[in-house]
């Protein structure tokens, strides 16, 4: 039973209640329902009890009913400062005049409840005291027009009673209402004290994560420390031993290292601003249109290439051209490393042509050589075996004579020729250790 009657209780103090009402704004239309309730209550039994009793004069308070029910309409429709307006207002005025009409019933102390309960009502400290004084004024006012102006009293109204019921009721009603005021104080400091258990513990939690997020933010920042160091190495390493250099996106050179431009031979002011083709020492415009789209489809490009000094000399690179995509709307970019291969190239360029008079050498061996000696080594075989007459041996000896003389003139034309070779008499170690 008291359940329900909490729950039906409830559902009258949030007529007009919205969610975008800030607390203040629920407490004050809370207390203003359950004074409109109280009050319309209390009306009721004042009006009954002494009809009852023969005061037909009570049925006056029946004209309060429609300007509550009125306010408790404009509280549904949101209107709540108008609500509150007409609950102090407009009760000061329709309870003045049924003071009047009905004076020495105690009416008038309705005027003083009335201006007590505007601290309820309104939220600005002017409000309640201009209501407050409104509220006086009109007591007053009914104490003058009581003083000045004849009374006669109605035998069959108990005058006693009746003020001191009003009296009663207009102490119960304030009361009742501060009482509800309270209640609703009570709430929101059950809820401020909900929020604060939950705002330690969120603060707790936030404790905790903060000591967490501080001894990550200190191992991180080691990390960077240490990847940083090993960039700064990588950055020296290649400062040292390859060639590095920035370009935009068209191939224009923006930072270079100092081996880049110790290698070239140009001076930094020089390079700066230049098309890196200017290293170009003749790759074809196809060459050059097959690098350029690899490198705009972000693409990384690796190639031999060789570059053309400032004096003219040329110098061989192995090339590796990485597009780096912009950050933060900046405009892309391409990085140029670069490994001298200059003397591999001398290398393979001395092989090949080792290669080329080992090639010679092992021709004149086969045709030059092979045919003389196959000759000796057949004539001896002939001699060896006595498979000859008497007759036929000066013609053997000839031949054995020529052989040997065409024999001597083939290796004394091979020696002149290892020894003549391009690239091959520069490498006569390749020769001693065997290598023929």
């Amino acid at each position: 039973m008291i359940t329900q009657f909490s729950n039906y209780w409830n559902i009258l103090l949030r007529i007009g209640y919205h969610s975008k009402m800030d607390y203040g704004q629920q407490m004050r239309l809370f207390a203003l329902n359950a004074f409109l309730f109280i009050s319309i209550v209390l009306t009721l039994l004042f009006v009954i009890t002494f009809a009852s009793l023969g005061s037909y004069s009570a049925l006056q308070g029946l004209s309060v009913i429609p300007v509550l029910a009125l306010i408790l309409y404009l509280n549904s429709r949101g209107r709540l400062k108008l609500a509150g307006f007409l609950v102090i207002y407009g009760l000061l005025g329709l309870i003045l005049i049924l003071a009047l009409l009905d004076r020495r019933t105690g009416t008038e102390y309705v005027l003083i409840a009335l201006g007590c309960c505007s601290v309820m009502v309104f939220d600005r400290l002017v409000s309640i005291l201009t209501a407050f004084m409104s509220a006086f004024a009109c007591y007053a006012f009914y104490v003058w027009y009581d003083a000045t102006h004849p009374f006669v009293p109605d035998p069959n109204v108990p005058y006693i009673i009746i003020q001191n019921s009003l009296m009663f009721l207009s102490g119960f009603g304030v009361v009742a209402q501060s009482l509800a005021f309270r209640a609703l104080v009570n709430k929101y400091a059950d809820s401020l004290s909900v929020a604060n258990q939950e705002i330690k513990s969120v603060n707790q939690a936030l404790k905790a994560s903060n000591e967490e997020l501080l001894t990550f933010s200190e191992n991180l920042d080691l990390l960077v420390k240490q990847k940083s160091a090993e960039l700064q190495a990588y950055m020296d390493a290649i400062n040292v031993n390859l060639y590095s250099a920035t370009t935009d996106w068209q191939g224009n050179f923006i930072k270079m290292n100092a081996p880049f431009v110790e290698a070239t031979g140009y001076a930094v002011e020089e390079l700066a601003g230049q098309n890196f083709l200017i290293l170009n020492s003749g790759h074809s415009q196809s060459e050059i249109d097959a690098f350029f789209e690899t490198v705009h489809s972000h693409r990384t490009w690796r190639g031999e290439v060789k570059w053309k000094m400032k004096h003219g000399s040329f110098l061989w690179v192995d090339m590796v051209v990485m597009p780096v995509k912009a950050q933060n709307e900046a405009s892309p970019y391409l990085l140029i490393l670069g490994l001298s291969i200059s003397e591999r190239k001398v290398l393979e360029e001395k092989n090949r042509k080792a290669v080329s008079a080992l090639e010679s050498v092992a021709f004149r061996t086969s045709h030059e050589i092979k045919g003389p000696l196959a000759r000796i080594m057949g004539l001896t075989n002939i001699l060896d075996r006595g498979f000859f007459d008497n007759s036929e041996m000066p013609y053997i000896t000839r031949q054995l004579a020529y052989s040997s003389r065409e024999l001597d003139m083939a290796t004394h034309a091979l020696t002149v020729f290892v020894n003549q070779y391009p690239g091959f008499s520069e490498d006569k170690k390749i020769i001693d250790n065997g290598h023929l």
